[in-house]
């Protein structure tokens, strides 16, 4: 472990250096870290960064794993699955065909195939964030469609990581993984409830006993003799269920997950090498199929099973890198003297741009999509939005609510007391499902024109989005309609901008909440309430909000 030390020394010190110039210039991270990788390659030998490497994707495999929750993927599961299995099938089975035409045996055809056709759940959800958070159907479907292929990836590290392929060597490290991922289970099932009631309220042994159960599982992939990034992978999937604690052990985390993150993709820039001519032609086919062919066949099946143009083509852009486990299969195949130096030269420069190029592609995702409409003949036929959406077509001077959450819920039932006509429009599979107890719902996209001709918006009342998103702010202010406008920003300087585009209102929380905040504290000064009262109505209103919750 001493010998470590010096190169995380150079590793963030250099990265430190690098990113106070990238952060005035808004460069990002990722970027950066490869950079100081290719700066830092000559002075770190080759053994420590494969090892650095490993244990950078190890914990941030765990990371994502104590993120992920399978039951948030319950409404696009099938839908999820059926996109991975395309892409593991067609884009495998043909680069894997591809290998074999250059020259690569049977073996390295299949390190190659695994490249192009699994992508970096790390990497996603990170540039994918935004729509995660908020549970848009784009961000379950990135994160099923990883969780997936995931899976499958675990299956195919133990297979190759078989001392030899063999029926019973095969069986002996598929066995051992196996025991591992049940091993999590069963800790999720009937032992993590006990641990978290033995840290009581302290955070600080809900993190520890976090780390533990990682470093636990480790040693148990090391003893077992598989690698460690599968033993992490197991004790992310230990803890994914909720508890009181989770947001504790998320937040204790995040300063772990950015130093992994450092090192993991400093480590992949420092093993990027001159490569050779042939080296050079199978990363172009690999990122050829990864940057265009992959997105293509993610937004044609997603087309075909109803989803929208706009939807399809968000979370493509969600999956057009290199994954962190094809980068461990590659790795383990160096050690074990199985990968041809140009395959090995070729997935790891391809990871890198793929891992540059995907920060791109997310970042412009909203003009590629538009270019994209130009170009290909991308036409949805809708079926989601009509089977899941009820309209009344003759509706007229109703209310339309944007977003299914406390707030647009709250607004639901003013109007419904009032007898006011909604309909209400969400893009969060579960809470569109909450959203069907009213006559009229959509599930759909606010930012595209079916969705506001399915409500009726040119026949509306007024329009509220509960939202704090600017691009359905804009879409509504852009609509040609009559209706009164509430808008909701998390930002002053946004709302001022979004008052003089043309909204009637907006919503700040943070403004109101201060607003009321200073209400409720005259009211105590002046005596109109005790303080007592106030507590009393303060733990009612919480009590309220938790159940809501």
């Amino acid at each position: 472990m001493v010998e470590l030390l010096a190169p995380l020394a150079a590793i963030f010190i250099g990265a430190a250096l690098f990113l106070i110039v990238a952060i005035r210039v808004g460069i990002p991270a990722v970027p950066v870290y490869i950079v100081v990788g290719l700066v830092l390659a000559p002075f770190i030998p080759q053994g420590t960064t494969l090892e650095l490497a490993q244990w950078g994707i190890a914990f941030l495999v765990f990371t994502f794993g104590v993120d992920v929750e399978p039951g948030r993927f319950r409404a696009v599961a099938r839908d999820s699955e059926h996109v991975a299995a395309l892409q593991i099938l067609l884009i495998g089975t043909l680069v894997f065909g591809l290998g074999l035409v250059v020259g690569l045996d049977a073996l390295n055809a299949v390190y190659f195939a695994s490249a192009a056709a699994l992508s970096s759940s790390l990497v996603g959800r990170e540039l994918a964030a935004h729509d995660i958070r908020r549970n848009l159907v784009q961000g379950r479907l990135i994160s099923s469609i990883h969780f997936a292929q995931d899976l499958f990836a675990v299956v195919l590290i133990l297979t190759l990581s078989a001392d030899v392929f063999t029926p019973d060597g095969i069986a002996l490290k598929l066995g051992y993984g196996v025991v591992i991922l049940l091993v999590a289970v069963l800790v999720r099932v009937y032992l993590f409830d006990i641990l978290v009631s033995l840290s009581g309220d302290s955070d600080e042994l809900i993190i520890l006993t976090g780390v533990a159960l990682l470093l636990g599982f480790i040693s148990l992939a090391e003893l077992t003799g598989i690698s460690i990034v599968i033993g992490a992978f197991a004790a992310g999937l230990a803890i994914t269920q909720e508890f009181p604690n989770k947001l504790a052990l998320e937040a204790g985390l995040e300063s772990f997950d950015d130093f992994f993150a450092a090192i993991f993709f400093v480590t992949i820039g420092s093993l990027i090498t001159i490569p050779t001519p042939r080296a050079l032609l199978l990363a172009g086919v690999l990122s050829l199929v990864i940057v265009v062919l992959k997105p293509l066949v993610t937004i044609f099946a997603l087309l075909y099973q109803g989803y929208e143009t706009r939807t399809a083509s968000l979370t493509s852009f969600g999956l057009d890198q290199v994954s962190e486990f094809a980068l461990i299969i590659a790795i383990q195949a160096l050690i074990l003297e199985r990968i041809q130096p140009d395959v090995f030269e070729a997935i790891i420069l391809v990871a890198a741009l793929t891992m540059i190029t995907s920060t791109a592609t997310r970042q412009f995702s909203e003009p590629l999509y538009r270019s994209l409409r130009r170009i290909l003949p991308l036409e949805s036929t809708h079926s989601k939005l009509n089977s899941r959406s009820s309209v009344d077509p003759s509706l007229q001077d109703h209310v339309i609510i944007v977003g299914y959450g406390r707030l647009g819920t709250l607004a639901a039932r003013i109007c419904n007391d009032e007898d006011q006509p909604i309909v209400v429009i969400d893009h969060d599979p579960v809470r569109h499902e909450l959203a069907t107890t009213h006559e009229n719902h959509i599930f759909g996209d606010a930012v595209i024109e079916e969705t506001w001709q399915r409500a009726n918006a040119d026949d509306a009342r007024l329009i509220l989005s509960t939202v704090p998103d600017s691009r359905v702010s804009t879409r509504i202010l852009e609509l040609e309609a009559k209706a009164d406008v509430i808008l909701r920003s998390d930002r002053i300087d946004e709302a001022d901008e979004l008052l003089e585009a043309g909204a009637d209102y907006v919503i700040v929380p943070d403004f109101l909440a201060s607003e009321q905040l200073l209400e409720k504290v005259q009211t105590v000064l002046t005596d109109d309430v005790s303080l007592e009262e106030w507590r009393s109505q303060n733990k009612h209103r919480l009590h309220e909000e938790f159940e809501f919750r």
